[in-house]
């Protein structure tokens, strides 16, 4: 449940909930044991999935004469478009549009700006910004490992009969782990810093 409260004009901040009930006993305890920053990088998902759409949607009735022709701007022909439609009757019929002294809309801002994570959330959130920080220190630290095993391993190979062929095996497999984890890392990095500009529902497949 998302409430949007005008703050200025283009602008609103939104207070969400996310309530949830289950038959079952494990759902709800699977959602217990989620840590909140990895839930907070879901509902940032969330809330970005409409984000651009309604950036620039707001411009374009603006452009064609604001909520008293909205019906000009936009077709509602579904049960869905009830609440927009209800919405904007009330606010031309009681003269109820918020920051009537602002004269328009700023200029629209870039999708990267639209979709930043980091400076509207994550640098601010006690849950991100730490989690953020411990990925980072988890990326480092593999790769100190990964590049010690990687100087060490031909040291080795070339004492005689103090190597044998399963510490090479087993050298390179954590080689190979770490590196994976390392680029799994960086792309749970990214998500703390950038949303994606295309929304889950339209990714293929």
């Amino acid at each position: 449940m998302v409430y949007a409260t005008p703050i200025r004009k283009g602008e609103c901040r939104l207070f969400a909930r996310f309530p949830f009930k289950f038959s079952s006993i494990l759902p709800g305890l699977f959602l217990k044991l989620t840590p909140r920053w990895y839930a907070h990088i879901g509902q940032n998902r969330v809330l970005e999935d409409d984000l651009i759409f309604l950036h620039y949607q707001e411009r374009y009735l603006e452009k064609l004469g604001g909520s008293a022709n909205f019906t000009k701007a936009f077709y509602l022909p579904t049960k869905a478009d009830l609440f927009v439609s209800g919405l904007r009757s009330w606010v031309n019929q009681y003269k109820a549009e918020p920051f009537k002294e602002v004269q328009s809309l700023p200029l629209p801002l870039s999708k990267e700006v639209l979709l930043d994570r980091y400076h509207s959330h994550t640098k601010k959130c006690a849950s991100c910004r730490p989690a953020l920080a411990q990925v980072q220190r988890l990326r480092v630290g593999l790769v100190l490992v990964v590049a010690l095993i990687w100087g060490l391993l031909p040291l080795l190979m070339l004492i005689p009969n103090q190597i044998s062929i399963i510490t090479i095996v087993v050298s390179s497999l954590v080689m190979i782990i770490g590196l994976l984890i390392w680029l799994g890392l960086g792309k749970l990095e990214q998500q703390f810093y950038q949303g994606g500009e295309i929304p889950p529902r339209n990714l293929p497949g």
